[in-house]
């Protein structure tokens, strides 16, 4: 009887341990929420065609389409956010009336700076500046959303032996 009730009082307390909150923890914000942003712009964007242009160099080819999965398609964007507690410290914040820049204090960051302008409070535009690079090859990205305009990706890549390459993804909402 005493093994049962000391196995009994374990399972209590290994489960009274658990929260009921586990799958609802609150993420803590640093700085504008661009994860959360972008996942609302996905939402609303489904059904949506958009005509959109993708080239590397000189070559550039043209689609109009429905994307049929737009947090994929905006995955850059929303993986840009920088609401992490290791960088809450690593950003500088500079506030207007209608732009929030964010501009790293650690060049080593990937994500070089972010800026919001608002029109009544609401974003109208955001662009964000990514570098990177390590022994093989350097990469810069300037990312562009326009809400009910468009989206657009230029990345610069220069890699040893290969060269240097220019990617640009433009998507316009019709």
């Amino acid at each position: 009887m005493t093994k049962v009730f000391k196995l009994l009082v374990i399972v209590l307390l290994f489960s009274s341990c658990s929260s009921s909150n586990e799958g609802q923890a609150q993420k803590q914000l640093y700085f504008f929420d661009l994860a959360g942003y972008f996942e609302q712009q996905a939402s609303s964007l489904k059904g949506k065609q958009v005509v959109k242009t993708v080239s590397k160099n000189d070559a550039s080819e043209t689609k109009t389409l429905v994307i049929e999965n737009w947090g994929q398609e905006l995955q850059l964007f929303t993986e840009s956010d920088i609401n992490k507690a290791a960088w809450k410290d690593s950003y500088k914040k500079d506030l207007t009336a209608t732009k929030l820049i964010y501009t790293t204090t650690d060049p080593e960051l990937k994500i070089q700076k972010i800026e919001i302008s608002f029109k009544n409070k609401v974003p109208r535009k955001i662009v964000i500046d990514t570098k990177s690079k390590n022994l093989l090859y350097h990469t810069s990205e300037t990312l562009i959303f326009i809400p009910d305009s468009l989206y657009q990706i230029t990345k610069h890549q220069k890699v040893i032996l290969l060269g240097l390459n220019n990617y640009a993804i433009t998507g316009k909402f019709k």
